[in-house]
Formats: C-alpha cells, sequence, structure tokens
C-alpha cells in the first residue's frame, strides 16, 4: 500500500482493522468504564467548591446551598439539617467520595492495561503466525532485522499509541465536565482559558505533530539499521574475530545508535515543549485575571471565593490539558509505527486470503503416495527475476526409488527441492502426488515428507529437543527418538555422552562436529516417519571421512523410502536408481557414465 493510500485510511479506521471482534467489544467497555470515570472525576472536583465556600463562610452555607442545585437536592434527599456541622459532614462525605473515585481510578488504570497488555500478545503472536504463513519467496532476500521490529518496536508503539488514546478519552471528559463547571461559575474565565487551549492545540498539531511524525518514521528506520549491525556482528562473530573486524561492526553500531539518541533527545524535547507552554499561558493567565478581579470588584472576600474554586478546578484542568498534549504528542510520534503495522497486517491478510481461495479451488482428500511424484511441465522465476529458472520442465520420481539430481552451481538443484516441498509457487505447471495436485491437501503432503538441508538449524536446548523439532517436551515418544536415532547411527554417540539425550548442544550446535549436527538432521526428519526423504546437498560441508559415514546412514534407506538426493559430490548419488540433471531451465534423466565419481 502505498503513502498516498495510507493518509487516505484515517487513524481509527486503521486500529478497527487490526483489532479482532473480541477486542472491539472489550474498548466499548472499555469506553463506558472511561465515560463513568470522568463522570466521578468532574462531580468530585466540582464538589469541592461549595465544600470550600462553606468552610470558608459557615454562615454562608445555605446561600452555598442554593446556589449549587446538586447540593441542594442531596440536601433535601436525605433530610440534611443546614447548621455549623454540616460543612464538616460534607468535608467528611468528601473524603469518603475521593476514597471511593480513586479506587475506581486504580481499577480502570488495571482494566485499561490488561486490555493494552494483552491485546499486544495477541497482536504479536498474530503478527509471528503471518509471518510464518507467508510464501516462502516472500523471505528471499528479507530485511529481517525489519521483521524483527515489527514485533519488538512497531506492535508495542502501536499499543502505546491506543493506550494514549485511552488516556485521551479520560483526559477530555474530564476537562469538558469541569470546564462545564468553571463556565457556569466564570464564563468570561472560561473563554479565556479555552482560547488558550485552543491556540496552545493548533500550535501542537500544526508545528509539533509533523515534526513528531518525521522523528517517529526516522526512529523506526534507525532502529532496523541498530538491530542490523547487532544481528550481523553476532551471527558472523567468528569471521569477525578471525578478520578482527570488531571495530568496524562496534563503530557502526556506535553511528546508529548515536543517530537513535539524537532522535530520543528531539522527542523528549517536543514532547516537553506543550506542557511548559500550557503551565506558564495558564498561571500567567489565571494570575492577571485575579488581579483584574481585585481591582475591580469592591469585596475582596467574593473574590477570593470564587477565585479559588476556580483555582482548584484550573489545577486539575492544567494537567488534564498538559496531558491531552502530551497524549497527542505520543500519538503522532508513534503513528508510523501503526501505519506500518497496518499496512503489513493488510497484505497479510489479503495475501491468505488468495492462497485459500486457491487452495480451496482444488481441495481434496489427503494424500498418500502410492506410486509416484510428478513435476509437470512448470515454469519458474524467482520474484524480480530476469530469467526463469525452469520452462516446462519435467521430472518423475517412483515411489520407493532414489532419485540423485545433478547440475552446475546455480543451475537449479534446490530450487527443484524447494519447489517439490512446496515451499515454491510456480508460475505454470503442477506437483503431483499419484495425480493429484500437492496443494489439494498440503499438510498431508508435508506429513509424509522428511527434509535434511546442507545447514541442520538447532536450537540451543537438548539433543532430545534438536530430534523432536518443535514438540512439546511433554509430548515427545522417548522410545520413538531413540529408534531414529539408530536409525541415523547417532544412538552409540549419545549413549557416550555423560547427560545423554539431555546434552545441550550450544547456540546452533556449537559443541558437536559437522558429521553429528547431519546426524541429528536425519533423526530429526524421520522422527514423524515419512515416506519420502529429500536431501538437499545433506554432506556437502563435510569432509569426506565423514561425508562417507553419514551417506552410510543414508544409504541404509536405500528401497526402505523414497529418496531425493542433490548432489554436491557425484559419489554422493552412485548408488542413485535414478539421476537426473538440472541444466539450461529443464530436468533431464541422464547417468553417471563418463563422469568422474571421486571417492
Amino acid at each position: 500500500m502505498s503513502n498516498t493510500d495510507n493518509k487516505k485510511v484515517s487513524l481509527f479506521s486503521k486500529l478497527r482493522y487490526i483489532f479482532d471482534r473480541k477486542q472491539k467489544g472489550q474498548l466499548v467497555v472499555l469506553a463506558v468504564l472511561i465515560l463513568i470515570g470522568g463522570i466521578f472525576e468532574t462531580f468530585s472536583v466540582s464538589m469541592m467548591i461549595p465544600v470550600m465556600s462553606g468552610i470558608i463562610d459557615p454562615n454562608a452555607m445555605q446561600d452555598v446551598i442554593d446556589q449549587y442545585s446538586v447540593l441542594r437536592h442531596i440536601v433535601e434527599f436525605f433530610n440534611l439539617g443546614v447548621d455549623a456541622e454540616f460543612a464538616k459532614k460534607l468535608a467528611v462525605a468528601m473524603i469518603v467520595l475521593f476514597l471511593v473515585k480513586n479506587a475506581y481510578q486504580i481499577f480502570l488504570i488495571h482494566r485499561q492495561n490488561t486490555f493494552i497488555t494483552r491485546a499486544r500478545n495477541d497482536m504479536i503472536s498474530r503478527v509471528m503466525r503471518e509471518f510464518l504463513n507467508r510464501p516462502y519467496e516472500d523471505y528471499l532476500g528479507a530485511d529481517i532485522p525489519t521483521v524483527f521490529r515489527i514485533t519488538d518496536s512497531d506492535i508495542p508503539r502501536t499499543f502505546t499509541l491506543m493506550l494514549s488514546l485511552l488516556s485521551l478519552s479520560t483526559e477530555l471528559i474530564v476537562s469538558i465536565g469541569l470546564g462545564a463547571v468553571i463556565l457556569i461559575m466564570n464564563p468570561m474565565m472560561t473563554v479565556i482559558c479555552v482560547t488558550v487551549f485552543i491556540l496552545l492545540t493548533i500550535f501542537n498539531t500544526k508545528l509539533l505533530k509533523p515534526r513528531l511524525n518525521k522523528i517517529g518514521r526516522e526512529n523506526q528506520e534507525t532502529q532496523s539499521r541498530i538491530a542490523k549491525w547487532r544481528l550481523q556482528a553476532i551471527y558472523g562473530l567468528k569471521d569477525v574475530k578471525v578478520l578482527n573486524r570488531q571495530d568496524f561492526f562496534i563503530r557502526n553500531y556506535y553511528e546508529s545508535g548515536k543517530v537513535g539518541a539524537d532522535l530520543a533527545r528531539d522527542y523528549a524535547v517536543m514532547n516537553n515543549i506543550p506542557r511548559i507552554l500550557i503551565e506558564t499561558m495558564f498561571v500567567t493567565v489565571i494570575l492577571v485575571y485575579i488581579l483584574y478581579s481585585m481591582l475591580t470588584k469592591g469585596n475582596p472576600k467574593d473574590v477570593f471565593v470564587q477565585m479559588g474554586a476556580i483555582g482548584l478546578a484550573a489545577v486539575r484542568i492544567m494537567p488534564a490539558v498538559n496531558r491531552i498534549n502530551t497524549y497527542l504528542a505520543e500519538i503522532a510520534y508513534n503513528q508510523y509505527s501503526l501505519d506500518f503495522v497496518y499496512n503489513n497486517l493488510t497484505d497479510s491478510m489479503k495475501m491468505d486470503k488468495a492462497m485459500r481461495a486457491e487452495r480451496a479451488a482444488i481441495a481434496g482428500p489427503e494424500l498418500h503416495l502410492e506410486k509416484e511424484i510428478e513435476i509437470k511441465d512448470i515454469t519458474f522465476a524467482y520474484p524480480d527475476a530476469e530469467t526463469n529458472i525452469f520452462s516446462g520442465a519435467n521430472m518423475i520420481v517412483p515411489k520407493g526409488k532414489s532419485v540423485g539430481i545433478i547440475g552446475p552451481s546455480g543451475a537449479g538443484k534446490s530450487t527443484v527441492v524447494d519447489i517439490i516441498l512446496g515451499l515454491l509457487h510456480v508460475q505454470s505447471g503442477e506437483i503431483l502426488c499419484d495425480g493429484s495436485n500437492i496443494f489439494s491437501n498440503y499438510d498431508s503432503w508435508l506429513a509424509q515428507i522428511g527434509y535434511i538441508p546442507q545447514t541442520i538449524y538447532m536450537v540451543d536446548e537438548s539433543i532430545r529437543e534438536n530430534i523432536a523439532f518443535g514438540i512439546d517436551a511433554d509430548k515427545i515418544d522417548e522410545d520413538r527418538i531413540w529408534e531414529v536415532m539408530e536409525e541415523a547411527q547417532l544412538a552409540d554417540f549419545v549413549r557416550s555422552l555423560p547427560e545423554g539425550l539431555d546434552t545441550k548442544i550450544g547456540d546452533r550446535g556449537v559443541r558437536l562436529s559437522g558429521g553429528q549436527r547431519q546426524r541429528i538432521g536425519i533423526a530429526r526428519a524421520l522422527y514423524h516417519n515419512p515416506e519420502i526423504l529429500v536431501f538437499d546437498e545433506a554432506t556437502s560441508a563435510l569432509d569426506n571421512e565423514t561425508e562417507a559415514a553419514v551417506m552410510e546412514a543414508v544409504n541404509s534407506f536405500h528401497g526402505k523410502k523414497t529418496m531425493i538426493i542433490i548432489a554436491h559430490r557425484l559419489n554422493t548419488i552412485e548408488n542413485c536408481d535414478i539421476i537426473y540433471e538440472v541444466k539450461d531451465e529443464k530436468i533431464t534423466k541422464t547417468t553417471l557414465e563418463g563422469r568422474n565419481v571421486i571417492h
């Protein structure tokens, strides 16, 4: 979605879009609670005015009651006599009212923050789910730090904006209520205060908001750069150290962080400007008005009572107006993050809808390989690429056979595998399992496949959890773990370890040798007992001796499983039943005859 289209969608429309039905219902409840809280706040402050008047002049209590209809109705309803003790009773009642009001405020804060924190977690989980469910092509060349930023920064900032909106609603209700009280007492003072408020808000909206929007956007970009330098340094730690390039990464990380620090400073300064202006203007206006009243009105006591009441309300209104402008600044600063979240969810939902419609059109029963896998007339090119990888290519993998795939570097050997796995979507043609499109029941297709890549992804957990990858600890089948370790020729090694299956392997398996990592990868692929095993240059990073040992485990599946093996070295596939060569956008059946097979 372009920035122009983005601007046409209002802030509230974006918020309605990113919240689900349940969250919208919770927001309605919150709105009612906020309204009640605003009424409590307004009532408690406005009632202080007659109480103060009565305490200052107890003899004039009846006049005060007659002046304020709410107070008069309360006195009449409860049949309270107006005497010297009445002001004291009223003061006690006010204490109770403030206790109840403040207890309610704590309850409201709890409800607001419960909604914000839980909805934020739901949103992060939802975005993670949608990222993981996106087509694999979307991740090719993806800016990973930006992917991290949306969950670590943009979504939290979006909910900071949401909390600012909720708090803004509270302050607006209180300000309007107290403004009405002052309007009744002193219309002229109200007009002056409202004028000051409007002028300050225009200043904030027209001058500060665009600058805060810009700072928010620049900060978002800076956070991506900071994350990029951090990730590159950590993931490439070995190369960084060996090449002695620490200073390069530290310098770039520092320079990006310095830009971020300056942006944070600018935001803090601009966010405080409204508060200082409001405080200065309101105090000046109120004091000037009091001086004017004292000079023009005959009875100083009347001026004191009225100004005391106005001052009390103003003391509550001034922080409210200050916070209103602060919340407006926070909304402006965080809006770019909301835009980014909105755009990503919009794109994800459109893509998900299109994929579901495509699969629904060819939906069928569960797939079970009985005869053959067929790549039929496929044409494929990577996004934004100028040339095709395949044009009208075909390949057949019979059940129970081992199929080797060879070809020059960059010809598309790994691409064939990604297409068979359904990770890449062809522009034309089909991938068939016994004549049925694999996307007619994609989950059942994946359930038949065990995939062993060149680099096995390891988590910093135990060997057990790395084999049963992505399965909850209480659901791991211990017997099956040992079965697949035997099949992968890993069991003896694990038995030799002091902690056995509980041995921690370190980040990305750094405590294991290359051969051991590959065997764990094979055991992982076998855990769910797949019919098809796919080896994507699974031994290319190993030395000859280690490769031979791993290939001994691989060859033990010959005739028992359907195997697709991408070759780095020809000896890897010399025992395969069928060999295909990927070349010139085609997949052609071939043999190793006449080729140099090095053992």
